[in-house]
């Protein structure tokens, strides 16, 4: 990424932006609590949703949250990048498409049908159409996926601390650095038998939290047979879940050489597994790519599925 930096003088004008998203990293900002007080005193908030501002102004720097999954976010989004000279993307749905990425695993047809007409409370249900309502995107996005993004801070939402820590760099004149390590790197856990080579099965099945009565504070998940998402995941969360004694669900998103972090899990539970332990896990993919996956590789497929559609719709009417 292009690593802008700010020059140190009045404070910087900033603006911010939610666009397919659930509002969560703005509300991980004010969850700053008093710390917030010290980021207002370097910084002027001139835009965001919670203003009654029609307009972008131009600004230094552009937080977006969100992804793009239509037209008008896609609108905001340019906007917002043409009016900032630094344009961070805000929390793991601009990051990486986060939660509303996992419609990419659909047909947008399908989608729709399933959202307006086949439900089971609807009767009669029709999909609207109107100049007014913005028209889906066939992919939910990445917002790097539309225009140059110079920095990211992940997370869903991201920690309080490390957007506080971001803008801090901004202001001060620094690149906002992340960890590139995996969460398994700062996991306290005993691991007594992941890395031994041995014939029997470390674990019989892949669960998740709840299926287990009791889960041992002190011990790796993934050797409990509990699904951890650690061995895919960048650290810089502050290990929240882990502390709570819950495995990582992969909200950080994918370490920078593994963007394929579904593929990641999978590798690093084949260490570990026989060859059909995941079968026992329902949904892999749902999992391992529960953030990520628009950046994943999986948008290309589901385009080559809608052409194999069409073809077998075209070769129906030529019959």
């Amino acid at each position: 990424m292009n690593c802008g930096v700010i020059d140190m003088g009045e404070k910087v004008q900033v603006a911010t932006t939610w666009l397919q998203s659930c509002s969560g990293c703005h509300i991980s900002l004010l969850d700053l609590h008093e710390e917030l007080l010290d980021v207002l005193d370097l910084i002027e908030i001139v835009y965001s949703p919670l203003m009654d501002i029609k307009e972008i102004p131009r600004v230094t720097v552009g937080l977006v949250e969100g992804a793009v999954a239509n037209d008008y976010n896609e609108e905001v989004l340019r906007e917002m990048r043409e009016q900032s000279d630094i344009l961070v993307a805000f929390g793991t749905c601009a990051c990486f498409g986060g939660i509303p990425g996992m419609r990419n695993l659909h047909l947008l047809q399908d989608v729709l049908a399933r959202a307006y007409v086949e439900t089971e409370s609807t009767v009669d249900g029709i999909i609207p159409e109107s100049p007014e309502i913005p028209a889906l995107k066939q992919h939910v996005h990445a917002i790097s996926d539309i225009v140059k993004v110079d920095y990211m801070i992940p997370g869903c939402p991201p920690p309080p601390q490390m957007i506080k820590n971001a803008i801090v760099a901004l202001v001060n004149g620094e690149e906002i650095v992340l960890p590139t390590k995996n969460l398994c790197n700062d996991c306290k856990r005993k691991h007594d038998s992941m890395l031994i080579p041995k014939r029997a099965f470390l674990t019989e099945a892949v669960q998740s939290a709840p299926e287990l009565d009791k889960i041992d504070r002190d011990k790796c998940f993934l050797e409990q047979g509990v699904m951890c998402m650690g061995p895919a995941t960048r650290t810089g969360c502050g290990s929240r879940c882990l502390d709570a004694n819950m495995p990582c669900r992969g909200c950080m998103g994918p370490t920078p050489d593994a963007l394929e972090q579904g593929a990641k899990i999978v590798n690093a539970l084949a260490s570990i597994l026989p060859a059909g332990g995941l079968m026992f896990n329902e949904d892999v993919v749902g999992t391992g790519y529960r953030y990520s996956l628009p950046v994943s590789i999986y948008p290309h497929r589901a385009d080559d599925l809608e052409e194999e559609v069409n073809e077998e719709e075209n070769e129906g009417d030529e019959q």
